[in-house]
């Protein structure tokens, strides 16, 4: 039921922006499809940052309490250890837009769009994802958050007529305003539930413990979230507002069935912990074999995607041959993701935590590298080489490791046994 609702809540949530895009694209809106597609690109991110991994720490002790009063008093103290963490990353994101936009930045639409999207990530601060997903309730929370992605659509439907200054407003004022639903809609149906917040004063150890796990949470997602967001705006500054545009509309559909594949990750991953410590001998061939499902899913939507963008060019002097040209070129990166989101699974698995981090950041700064050297000459395909090379470059690097620990735990098995 969880992920029948999370997949219905990306179908209405990321379905909704994505259907305001193409209205904007078949309309010619480039430059409204461009500003909005970039910033809104990074205002999500100040979303990941602000939560920073903390709603998983946050998961993980709900489902250890025992129901003890002292139990729960400890989990509320850790709660709101967690939320100062989350504050002191807002409060480092808004000094960030206050200089950009004070220093850096002419738009109007910039400005407008970064100052209004603050309270959003303040209020953002005091999620309950992590309540939902220990209660084992995730798929009510995907729906709480798919209410944000609503806003923002709605907003964006509404903006093509206004100047860049309004837009800006009303585009980052909707992106406030849904996480402030979301967050609302979230501790609404926890107080129905018997989960009604509680503040507890915080201590020195604690509050250590809860920035030391927020780091090491965040670190492992920033990297890759960096090197796209850098992509976004190589685009932008070399490639100008319609290549960007398409860019972003045709990375919303990649992204969109990447995170159906990525529901699938999930599912597989207890059985992967089950043959990895089962077997001595360690590759790609046994973490595949693991999540056979996961690799036919992602071969399954890649052959799709570029079934419906060979169809798309039936369409004679459509406004979207050239969203079909880049769905064709970024097609393969459906497969190559979901090749290194399992071998990530495979390390995971392993508890390399670390060297998954590791290997992420390696990646993700070769593909920013490859893509700022190539942007010029190659344009979007500059964006595909980029993505190419973080992926096969963290597949080897996985695999290497991979296979070191395999052979490792083969010559412990083999001294035990004589």
């Amino acid at each position: 039921m969880n992920l029948g609702l999370l997949i219905a809540a990306m179908a209405v949530g990321q379905g909704a922006i994505f259907a305001v895009q193409t209205w904007l694209l078949a309309n010619g809106r480039f430059e409204l499809l461009s500003w909005f597609g970039t910033h809104y690109s990074f205002a999500i991110f100040g979303i990941i940052l602000t939560d920073g991994g903390t709603s998983t720490i946050l998961a993980r002790d709900v489902a250890r309490l025992s129901g003890s009063q002292d139990s729960s008093d400890e989990f509320w103290q850790s709660f709101c250890e967690i939320v100062v963490f989350r504050l002191s990353v807002v409060m480092l994101l808004g000094c960030a837009a206050a200089v950009y936009v004070a220093t850096l930045t002419a738009d109007g639409f910039s400005r407008s769009y970064l100052l209004c999207i603050l309270p959003g990530l303040l209020v953002w601060t005091g999620n309950a994802t992590g309540l939902l997903d220990g209660l084992k309730l995730s798929g009510i929370g995907g729906m709480t958050g798919s209410l944000a992605y609503v806003a923002s659509a709605v907003a964006l439907a509404l903006a093509p007529n206004a100047s860049p200054e309004m837009a800006g407003m009303i585009l980052g004022g909707a992106f406030s305003g849904g996480y402030v639903l979301a967050v609302l809609a979230q501790w609404t149906i926890l107080s129905r539930l018997g989960w009604t917040p509680r503040i507890r004063k915080t201590t020195a150890a604690g509050l250590v413990l809860a920035f030391k796990n927020g780091a090491a949470m965040m670190f492992q997602l920033v990297p890759g979230q960096i090197g796209w967001r850098v992509q976004l705006t190589l685009s932008a500054v070399y490639l100008g507002p319609e290549a960007t545009a398409v860019l972003t509309y045709v990375k919303q559909i990649v992204n969109a069935v990447t995170m159906i594949v990525m529901t699938v990750v999930r599912v597989d991953f207890p059985g992967l912990v089950q043959k990895v410590s089962r077997t001595a001998e360690h590759s790609f061939r046994t973490i595949a074999e693991a999540q056979k499902t996961t690799l036919f899913c992602a071969i399954a939507f890649t052959v799709g995607a570029i079934t419906v963008s060979l169809l798309s060019y039936i369409v004679p002097q459509s406004r979207f041959a050239a969203a079909a040209h880049a769905l064709l070129m970024f097609s393969p990166t459906i497969l190559t993701t979901a090749i290194s989101a399992m071998m990530a699974q495979g390390m995971i698995a392993l508890g390399a935590y670390a060297a998954v981090a590791r290997i992420t950041a390696i990646g993700a700064a070769a593909g920013i590298a490859a893509s700022y050297l190539l942007i010029v000459p190659l344009g979007l395909y500059a964006i595909l080489a980029g993505e190419l090379v973080s992926h096969i470059l963290g597949f080897a690097l996985m695999h290497i490791d991979i296979s070191r620990f395999g052979r490792l735990r083969g010559s412990r098995l083999e001294r035990a046994a004589t």
